[in-house]
């Protein structure tokens, strides 16, 4: 009852939102309807979203960012449909009006295009299928390219709108064609011979050169290494200066000086004095020149409390070695430049840090029961970074589990999958490669596969804002007023279960729904029928009705294998021809009596009476008063002969109709014989007839050959019945207008004709109204279903990407819906518009940090009192340390707290460095610049320069370029490398361009990729001249070296169509039948297998299934016997042994009797009446009998002790003296001789069979039921219903 008053009031608001749609609803009431109509209105403005046009043009009085635009706003149902402005939450409503920019003629001076460099000219098969693949040059290949377009200022180069430029120019084009000429690779000669060894004692270096013949051009091959150098050694080097070396020991704890405070001390009140000397400046302008150096001196140095630095020393010991390993005097080894034994360092300090700062507030603020725990932080900050080869810092930050504090936490949002509707079963996916060759996929059934999006929402989010505004009316002091609810939140929550927003599917967790699941569409089933029956009596079209002369002869057939949709997809079922003196009720002949002579005579002339029955059109037996204005069928003349007379057998009975209709040059005849069984005795007796007098023809089926059926179209529409409106609207009604409720009645129709076979369309009198068609039926009229869309999704956040000047690029964000329900039956369209796109608001500043380097302090040089002693050594000059200041910036250049740097910022720069203070009489030289860059290793040279600076220029000792060289030249760094690759090949990687998804789960179609065109990897190695690994830099930027390769796509096995069935093993009963598919292909590349080969059929896939032959449909049809040929010698009397013979065929049987001749075999051999006869031909004056009748039928069970009996009748009595024959004659009854047993037999199912239209799903297996004789002979079905 609570759902229904939900929606009720719900349904209330989309009334009035329609105009009153459904005005007879009426609204709830009791102490619930403010509370529930409050929500209901709530929830109904959830199911409404105000709506915005375009922006219209900039206009204005004044140019510039003075000018306003506006567009239209308008309130919409998530459904697409528009209401009132009310019906939305004022609070969303987007702004209908903003400033704009108004673009006057003379911005044209102040703004314009700002044109990229094209890039690269990528190949149009690069574009059109995703990842750039490799391809055969044959002559160069079409490209394009493109280039960044944007309007800017062009004072400052800042970006502008593109509305601004385009108001004079057309935006420029950012693609145009370009032709990628084909790579051209290096080619180079061969090697010169090696030079002579750069050293005649030691290891020196020998080299070779080629030259370049062909450049590399549009990005061929470069060339190969122009120089290789390898290694040389002539001998030993010999000589005094290998008796002695230098042992060098490790420097000792860096350590400060004892004086150092004094020296600082005095240090600084000899600067104070310059300063107060200094200070007696009495110019202004001096004085504030003055200021702002020390201004910008000391932001240079920018003192850091982070950094306590103090230069130290550190010594260590040098000691001359003799080469038998004894010390020695250092003199033995002073011709050497003897190294430092004393310089410059940075004393070691630790890391401090300030003591944990307050715990962090929870992370969890909310209440989940699966993770009812979150996280919490604190940190420290650094008061001393590590200097020198102190103690790094320990971590600044720790975490620990917390939960939420405090009463009245709210729940947690949760999420949940939602799923659109699934899309129709198709059965073209699931086609292997054999199918998909199919000229036509149209009309295909069975197995199938369909698909749907799967989506992530809040599952909660109506109970969050429920809540929230309870929280927020609280605030505000009104919840005296509120009335605690007794409807719970979350039945709003089910009616909006089906148009959530999306959210990001990273916030669902669980299994995710399947996104496709097999299904099946039903195969059509053909309608099959019998053969037609055969014509029945005239009779009149209604027997109720007898008053008109109209009569017709029906035939019918009868459906035997139901159709899809119904008996109304089968052809035509009943078939009329027109005819004279129709009747309801016949006298139908069952037997003749035995012939009775006249006047109670022996013999001669007499009459045989009729046996009848009274049947209807039907053939069906009625009571024999429905007769009585029938004629009674006469009795039949006959003969009895008598002694002397000839006898003649009973004639056969007629023969098939030899047309089914009758016209002017072709009519129906029926034939009928009978045969002589004796002759006449001389004088006296009657005389045999001539053989034409032995047969008769008689007219059959005299009815002319116009056949006339009903023909019906297909059934059109299921529209609405008129007679049926007030049920429609009541059904409707309660239905809720959803299209979910019951849906109403209509009505279908088609159309239904008289036809004339071979003719065609004729007026309907011509056929019989009672086996007419309906022309109309009632049907279901199909539910309207509405598009259901999801809400927009959130916009998608806005990436904020820099160029390398710092300044935030114009980006875009997006957002997008889903369709949950496509419409149909004539239900509202879904719109066009499922994704937007809008500009992203540029940020002033982009966000980010970096580390900014001062100016180097002054070289600090070891104090002189440690170093006087050292040889050559001055007080003022020599190597030292110097160390400089680092801060924190943003990227803008504005001062940032260093633990941003820290945290986003790459590593922080060195903080000291060696330097060196020249003496007054050194040489006074720049710092050697940078060497010149070598286009490959080993290949030509590279140089580097200096130069003199100062009073070093004057100095004739300066000069000498052998003892201060300018410049140094020498070969490119070359150790003869050579790279080897390590282990195996890589598998065959194909470019990625599979399916995309995004973050709101919409999938971006598209084939994964499985075979083509890849690359594949082998990792290498660099060795130098000496097989020493060294930096696969060397040999290889990547440390891999790739190669094309080729994945073939597989091909499956593929088989020849189905061959058509065999005909049916056997002609009667149960057996089998055949199919088969032959191998056309085999498969290759990993593609689907063949089955396997069944060598008993020479087939690769085979089908059986049983089936079933009628019994009757061939049958033996034996003629009439021959006359007798007598073999005796004497014929005068024509009698005595003889032999008759008769054609025996094996003809196809119909309902209306055998009818054309066919292949022997077909009938069973078993059965095959016999074609001649040996016995006598009775003589004049003996008894005469017919031929034997029928046996009858053993008893069951077959015992020997039963027997079977058959009889003849006499048809000329003896003359006197002379006996008939016995005319009953029997045989004992034996198994399986002429007696049999009968047994239902039921064979085994088939395999699966399908549809010729379907590919896989749901088959039919079948089975048959077959009647089988004890002799294990399948008969007819007959024999079982009667003897089992």
């Amino acid at each position: 009852m609570r759902l229904k008053r939900v929606t009720g009031n719900r349904e209330r608001e989309r009334g009035s939102d329609t105009q009153q749609r459904d005005p007879g609803r009426e609204s709830n009431p009791g102490p619930l309807q403010s509370f529930s109509t409050r929500d209901a209105r709530s929830t109904s403005r959830a199911k409404r979203r105000p709506l915005s046009g375009p922006w219209g043009r900039c206009m204005g009085s004044d140019c510039g960012p003075g000018g306003s635009q506006s567009r239209a706003v308008w309130c919409a149902h998530v459904d697409g449909w528009t209401t009132l402005h009310t019906n939305c939450d004022q609070g969303q409503r987007p702004l209908n009006q903003r400033n704009c920019f108004r673009v006057c003629d003379w911005h044209k001076d102040l703004y314009d295009w700002k044109l990229g460099a094209w890039n690269e000219c990528v190949p149009v098969s690069a574009r059109t299928f995703g990842a750039l693949r490799p391809f055969t040059c044959s002559g160069g290949e079409e490209g394009i390219q493109t280039r960044e377009v944007g309007c800017i200022l062009k004072s400052d180069g800042s970006p502008a709108e593109d509305a601004i430029c385009e108001y004079f120019e057309p935006k420029p084009r950012l693609e145009q064609a370009c032709l990628i000429p084909c790579p051209q690779d290096c080619v180079v000669s061969e090697y010169s011979p090696w030079t002579s060894c750069s050293k005649t004692c030691g290891t020196g270096l020998k080299n070779r050169v080629r030259s370049v013949l062909v450049p590399p051009l549009f990005g061929g091959a470069i060339c190969a290494n122009l120089t290789e150098f390898q290694s040389c050694k002539l001998g030993p080097c010999t000589g005094p200066e290998g008796m002695y070396s230098l042992r060098v020991g490790p420097w000792n704890p860096c350590t400060l000086p004892q004086t150092r405070t004094e020296r600082q001390a005095k240090r600084r009140k000899g600067k104070g004095q310059g300063l107060r000397d200094r200070a007696g400046v009495k110019d202004p302008e001096t004085r504030e020149l003055i200021q702002k150096k020390r201004t910008r001196n000391r932001l240079n140095r920018q003192e850091s409390p982070f950094w306590d630095i103090q230069v130290g020393y550190q010594t260590r010991d040098v000691t001359c070695i003799h080469r038998n390993g004894s010390a020695v005097g250092r003199l033995l080894c002073a011709p050497r430049d003897l190294p430092l034994t004393v310089q410059s360092c940075v004393m070691p300090k630790d890391c401090q840090v300030t003591d944990w700062a307050e715990w962090g507030p929870c992370s969890k603020t909310c209440v989940d029961p699966e993770t009812s725990r979150g996280n919490r932080s604190r940190i420290r900050q650094v008061l001393q970074f590590p200097v020198g080869e102190g103690a790094e810092c320990p971590p600044l930050e720790e975490s620990e589990s917390c939960e939420p504090a405090g009463e009245g936490v709210p729940p947690c949002a949760t999420y949940t999958w939602r799923t659109t509707e699934w899309s129709d079963c198709r059965v073209d996916p699931l086609l292997s490669q054999q199918d998909r060759r199919r000229s036509n996929l149209t009309g295909l059934c069975g197995g199938g596969l369909q698909t749907r999006e799967v989506y992530c929402v809040q599952a909660n989010a109506e109970l969050l804002k429920y809540l929230n505004d309870l929280r927020e009316k609280d605030k505000a002091g009104q919840t005296q007023r509120q009335q605690k609810p007794s409807v719970p939140p979350l039945l709003s929550i089910t009616f909006q279960i089906t148009a959530s927003r999306p959210v990001e599917n990273k916030l669902c967790v669980g299994p995710i729904p399947n996104r496709s699941q097999l299904c099946q569409i039903p195969c059509p089933i053909d309608c099959e029928v019998s053969p037609w029956g055969a014509w029945g009596p005239c009779t009149f079209e209604n027997c109720d009705d007898q008053a008109g002369k109209k009569g017709f002869k029906l035939r019918r057939r009868r459906i035997t294998n139901e159709p899809t949709g119904g008996p109304g997809n089968c052809p035509h079922l009943v078939e009329a021809v027109p005819c004279d003196e129709p009747s309801c009720y016949n006298w139908q002949l069952v037997s003749l009596d035995e012939c009775v002579p006249d006047d109670g005579k022996p013999c001669g002339p007499g009459t045989r009476l009729a046996q009848v029955q009274c049947v209807n059109s039907n053939g069906e037996e009625v009571d024999r008063n429905l007769c009585s204005s029938a004629p009674a069928l006469e009795p039949v003349p006959c003969e009895v002969p008598c002694s002397r007379d000839c006898v003649l057998s009973d004639w056969t009975s007629w023969s098939t109709c030899s047309q089914t209709c009758s016209s002017k040059t072709i009519e129906g005849k029926q034939m009928r014989t009978r045969s002589i069984l004796a002759y006449n005795a001389g004088e006296g007796g009657t005389l045999c007839p001539n053989s034409s007098s032995l047969q008769e023809v008689r007219n059959c089926n005299e009815h002319a050959c116009t056949v006339y059926h009903w023909q019906t179209g297909p059934w059109g529409p299921c529209t609405e019945d008129p007679s049926a409106s007030s049920i429609n609207t009541s059904i409707s009604v309660r239905g809720g207008g959803d299209g979910q409720g019951p849906c109403s009645l209509g009505m279908q129709t088609r159309k239904v004709i008289c036809v004339r076979v071979n003719v065609g369309q004729v007026p309907p009198k011509k056929c019989p109204d009672g086996p007419r068609p309906n022309t109309m039926r009632p049907c279901q009229l199909p539910c309207k279903k509405d598009c259901i869309m999801t809400p927009f999704s959130d916009w998608t956040p806005c990436p904020v990407t820099c160029d390398a000047a710092g300044n935030a690029l114009k980006t875009k964000q997006s957002r997008k819906r889903l369709i949950i329900q496509l419409p149909s039956n004539g239900g509202q369209d879904c719109p066009e518009l499922l994704e937007e796109e809008r500009d992203c608001e540029v940020p002033k500043i982009c966000p980010g940090f970096r580390w900014k380097t001062h100016k180097w302090r002054k070289c600090q040089l070891v104090p002189w009192f440690l170093r006087q002693n050292s040889a050559g050594a001055q007080e003022t000059c020599g190597p030292g340390l110097q160390t400089r200041a680092v801060s924190c910036r943003q990227l803008d250049g504005t001062q940032a707290d260093i633990s941003e740097c820290l945290k986003f910022a790459k590593a922080m720069p060195t903080i000291t460095q060696r330097c060196q203070l020249p003496c007054q009489d050194d040489c006074q030289l720049t710092n050697w610049s940078k060497f010149s860059s070598c286009t490959a290793d080993c290949v030509g040279v590279r140089t580097r320069k200096r130069a003199l600076i100062g009073r070093s220029k004057k100095k004739d000792k300066c000069k000498n370029t052998q003892m201060y060289p300018l410049s140094e030249t020498q070969y490119c760094p070359c150790d003869k490398y050579n790279a080897q690759p390590v282990g195996n090949w890589s598998d065959c990687i194909l470019p990625e361009g599979g399916r995309v998804e995004s973050s709101l789960g919409m999938k971006v179609q598209g084939d994964i990729k499985e075979c083509g065109q890849g690359y594949r990897y082998q990792a290498m190695v660099c060795y130098d001249q000496d097989n020493r690994l060294v930096e696969t830099l060397r040999c290889n930027s990547h440390g891999y070296i790739e190669e094309a390769c080729i994945i073939p796509c597989p091909s499956d096995c593929k088989l020849s169509e189905w061959s058509n069935w065999s005909r049916c093993s056997k002609s009667c009963g149960s057996g089998v039948k055949v199919r088969s598919k032959w191998l056309r292909e085999k498969p290759y590349n990993g593609g689907r297998p063949c089955p396997k080969l069944d060598h008993i059929n020479q087939a690769q896939v085979y089908e059986v299934v049983p089936c079933q032959s009628d019994c009757n449909q061939y049958v033996w049809v034996a003629e009439p016997w021959s006359v007798w040929k007598v073999s005796n010698v004497d014929l005068k009397e024509n009698c005595g042994e003889g032999v008759q013979t008769r054609k025996v065929r094996c003809m196809l049987n119909t309902i209306d009797g055998p009818s054309e001749s066919v292949e022997d075999y077909l009938c069973d051999p078993e059965e095959m009446p016999l074609g001649a006869r040996e016995s006598r031909l009775p003589c004049p004056e003996d008894c005469v009998l017919n031929d034997w009748g029928p046996w009858s039928r053993c008893s069951l069970p077959c015992t020997r002790t039963n027997s079977r009996v058959r009889t003849a009748y006499t048809l000329r009595s003896p003359s006197v003296g002379r006996e008939c024959p016995n005319t009953t004659d029997s045989e004992p009854c034996s198994l399986n001789l002429n007696c049999f047993n009968y047994f239902y037999n039921i064979t085994d199912w088939s395999t699966c069979q399908l549809s010729p239209t379907a590919v896989c799903g749901s088959g039919i297996k079948t089975r048959m039921l077959d009647c089988v004789r004890s002799t294990g002979k399948s008969v007819d079905m007959k024999f079982c219903e009667k003897y089992y």
